[in-house]
């Protein structure tokens, strides 16, 4: 499974994304305007509980990333600087590492100081009800759980990603 999502990584980064081969933004994803996918996976805490759950009914913005993917360091760096900003704007942070162990996660954050909670889907298996096509991926769901967008990169205008873009 990391074979398939470095490859992926490789064939899709963010500088593809730019030139126009995939959008920063993928408003047309079949899950735009549907329930938020969920499962109940294991935490970096050693707790395991409802990826959707966690929000407490917040809007929140999901996160899927991997502590082997460079731009994934970036967008983790980004949120560990905002998240309190972010959290009093009423939106929970939900992170999903995708396709690791916990002592990976733990191992990353421990090496980068940040006291941030990720869930571990070691078995992917939230990847194919997001459609995830690579990491870094950021699912925007409002107070009612719908997805309301999807991007690959933390974008700086994020309030604005919780209304559907048409």
């Amino acid at each position: 499974m990391r074979l398939i999502l470095l490859l992926i990584f490789l064939f899709l980064s963010p500088s593809a994304w730019s030139m126009g081969h995939l959008p920063a933004q993928t408003s047309e994803s079949p899950l735009i305007g549907k329930a938020a996918p969920d499962a109940i996976l294991p935490k970096s805490d050693g707790i395991s509980s409802s990826v959707i759950g966690s929000r407490d009914g917040k809007k929140a913005i999901l996160i899927f990333w991997a502590t082997w993917c460079p731009h994934c360091y970036e967008e983790i760096g980004f949120i560990n600087d905002n998240f309190a900003l972010i959290e009093q704007k009423g939106i929970k942070i939900i992170l999903i590492d995708v396709g690791e162990t916990k002592d990976d996660v733990i191992n990353y954050f421990s090496k980068r100081q940040m006291k941030q909670i990720s869930f571990i889907d070691g078995d992917s298996i939230l990847q194919d009800p997001y459609h995830l096509i690579g990491v870094p991926t950021v699912i925007f769901i409002d107070e009612k759980g719908t997805v309301q967008n999807i991007a690959h990169e933390f974008p700086p205008d994020y309030e604005t990603y919780f209304s559907v873009k048409k």
